[in-house]
């Protein structure tokens, strides 16, 4: 009788993986998730100047490098929402690469699940910041 319950014990051991009761948390539908339930923000930068532009985002005086934005060329960044300042306020600073002066944008309001899409003009100082 021991010898049975040993050999139900062994074959359930050996299907529980099967059950998935081991298997991973994530899923390709976890994935698939809208970026408002994952609490994310994209940064789309669209760079029609002729130098590449580092882009950080600007919490007061603190500023974290999202990343590098080529000449002529379109990149975009996610960020946690929760990486944002109190209440969803954000600037961004483009730094042309090799080049002086640095541009902040004008402070907006984003939302967790919003977007923002910066244009970098040439003149860095006509460059446009917009929430959607």
């Amino acid at each position: 009788m021991l010898g049975i319950r040993v050999v139900v014990l062994a074959a359930s051991l050996w299907l529980l993986p099967a059950c998935g009761l081991f298997s991973s948390q994530t899923s390709d539908a976890e994935d698939a998730v809208a970026p408002e339930a994952r609490g994310e923000v994209t940064v789309q930068v669209e760079s029609h100047h002729w130098s590449d532009i580092v882009v950080y985002l600007m919490n007061g005086t603190q500023s974290q490098r999202l990343g590098l934005v080529a000449g002529l060329s379109t990149a975009e960044f996610v960020l946690l929402y929760r990486q944002l300042a109190t209440g969803g306020k954000v600037r961004l600073r483009a730094q042309p690469v090799g080049g002086q002066g640095s541009f902040t944008s004008e402070e907006v309001v984003i939302q967790s699940g919003q977007g923002l899409k910066w244009t970098l003009e040439s003149n860095l100082r006509r460059s446009s910041l917009a929430v959607y």
